[in-house]
């Protein structure tokens, strides 16, 4: 038989253990807050690093992806090695990557350089179309891009050459600026 102060006991354990875990799962479920607006006057560096950026409904738009990015405050100038970015559109999916990007303070002005490779998927339809080059200038904003080197643009079944682009991604659109060959596909 159980006398009454080992009952108490118990029940004690009971309870302090109960608070324990209430108390520790607590400081678990706490949410971290990403970090917004770092200050580009700032000297930093970020390593394999992975940005979201979200519209003004928080759905997510705009991920980057990259090894290293290096922000210097007197250039006012950050420099991506290997950039990855995902722009996510309404039926339209577009990847770019490049050997090296760099990108204004104001976060408006991106220019991809080395081999550049612009990808655009269409889910719904898995129509593809691939863009490649060694430079383009890219405006964050109106979401357009363009670039006066020799451009080569591939859709699974024709291609297309030329030298310079200038390319809409709100619209899916782009002009051909010169010497522009093309190869289509007979069905």
């Amino acid at each position: 038989m159980i006398t009454r102060k080992t009952r108490r006991g118990i029940v004690l354990l009971v309870i302090l253990t109960a608070v324990s875990f209430w108390a520790g799962r607590k400081q678990d479920i706490d949410e971290q807050h990403p970090v917004s607006g770092l200050d580009p006057k700032l000297n930093y560096v970020l390593r394999d690093f992975e940005l979201q950026f979200f519209d003004e409904n928080g759905k997510a738009t705009v991920n980057l992806s990259a090894p290293l990015l290096r922000n210097d405050p007197a250039m006012e100038l950050g420099t991506i090695e290997k950039p990855v970015f995902k722009l996510v559109q309404p039926g339209t999916v577009w990847n770019l990557t490049s050997d090296s990007a760099t990108v204004t303070a104001d976060k408006e002005h991106v220019h991809l350089s080395g081999k550049v490779n612009i990808l655009r998927h269409e889910p719904l339809t898995g129509n593809l179309a691939e863009l490649n080059t060694e430079e383009v200038q890219i405006e964050v904003s109106p979401q357009t891009a363009s670039t006066d080197k020799p451009v080569s643009i591939f859709d699974g079944h024709n291609q297309l050459d030329a030298i310079g682009l200038d390319l809409d991604m709100k619209t899916n659109t782009f002009m051909l600026k010169q010497q522009v060959e093309a190869t289509y596909a007979v069905n």
